[in-house]
């Protein structure tokens, strides 16, 4: 059996590379104590959440699953040879996130409501500046704070920032180099969504849990289509040759496929897009792969897609492989 490489989209260490025997045996990590206490916190800020996820996965899941099955070509059931891939909303967080969500355990509802500390900071340093022209005009109806009351507010709120900043919560984050919001566990199949993580991360971008699940949704859900789906010769990418695959091109795939579904639903869902911009801007490596492959000006559906086929049916793992291959069907098509 050929070695799968430490930067293979099916790494063994890669905790959505189980098979369903395994992830029947292994342990729950989904309800540790401290994504229990996340999950607390996040539902006391914004009661519901769990519920938005569910909803927005259910709304959108077949509205996806028609458009990827247009843009690739690619369909997952046929007469004979049917498959399945649901989606299932889970509890807690997957262990690379609860790693790093471990250093910060008591700190819940500081990291989560962020923006009201910001918002402290500038309001006690617009207050400090015009404390004295309000007094004046006020006396004492502008309240028992004088300017130094009102500085050491915000020097307070300053330090909590800061202090905050050299935690690097979310940089942390963003750089952890697998899927975390959700995953695609392509030996059992089986697509779970993490609403905890998608809370969190939705929060710190500023986005809707609503958006976020759309965009994490089409991403699991592209690489269940890439991997499963069937070509016009009903064949489908081989699993063991899609596990050894690098994370370039899987990942590349995967956003590609997620940013056509987000322009072609704008209409219907014009905030997805921007929460895939979003998080785009957040992120590196293997999310940002697709970037190279095709200009903002072009039309590159086509090119990605028979480059993906050709991937598929000659097993292709290499990303540089790949980006000759995307290189090589542009001049083609343009020609």
């Amino acid at each position: 059996m050929v070695e799968i490489k430490n930067n293979s989209w099916g790494h063994s260490q890669r905790y959505y590379g189980v098979s369903s025997e395994e992830a029947a045996q292994a342990d729950d990590f989904s309800e540790d104590e401290g994504s229990n206490r996340w999950a607390e916190a996040l539902e006391q800020s914004s009661p519901g959440i769990r519920k938005s996820v569910e909803v927005a996965a259910k709304q959108w899941n077949t509205a996806i699953r028609d458009l990827l099955r247009a843009e690739t070509g690619l369909k997952i059931s046929a007469v004979g040879d049917s498959r399945s891939v649901p989606v299932k909303v889970f509890d807690g967080m997957p262990k690379p996130f609860a790693r790093i969500m471990r250093d910060f355990d008591g700190l819940e509802w500081l990291l989560l409501h962020r923006p009201k500390v910001e918002a402290v900071a500038f309001g006690a340093e617009f207050m400090e500046k015009h404390q004295g022209a309000v007094r004046a005009a006020w006396g004492d109806a502008a309240g028992p704070s004088n300017a130094t009351d009102i500085r050491n507010m915000r020097v307070t709120a300053n330090a909590w920032l800061k202090k905050l900043d050299e935690m690097h919560a979310m940089e942390r984050i963003f750089d952890i180099h697998e899927d975390v919001l959700g995953a695609y566990y392509f030996r059992i199949p089986e697509i779970r969504l993490y609403w905890v993580v998608i809370g969190i991360v939705a929060r710190a971008l500023g986005v809707s849990v609503e958006a976020l699940t759309f965009v994490v949704l089409a991403h699991e859900l592209a690489h269940a289509y890439t991997h499963l789906g069937l070509d016009i010769d009903n064949e489908r990418w081989n699993t063991d040759r899609f596990a050894r695959t690098e994370l370039d091109i899987v990942e590349g795939l995967a956003q590609f496929y997620t940013q056509v579904a987000c322009k072609r639903i704008g209409q219907r869902m014009p905030s997805a897009l921007h929460a895939y911009h979003s998080l785009l801007a957040k992120q590196s490596g293997p999310y940002k792969a697709h970037l190279d492959w095709i200009r903002d000006d072009e039309h590159g559906g086509e090119v990605v897609r028979i480059s993906m086929i050709e991937c598929r049916s000659k097993g292709i793992v290499a990303s540089s492989e790949f980006a000759d291959g995307i290189a090589r069907h542009r001049m083609g098509i343009r020609g």
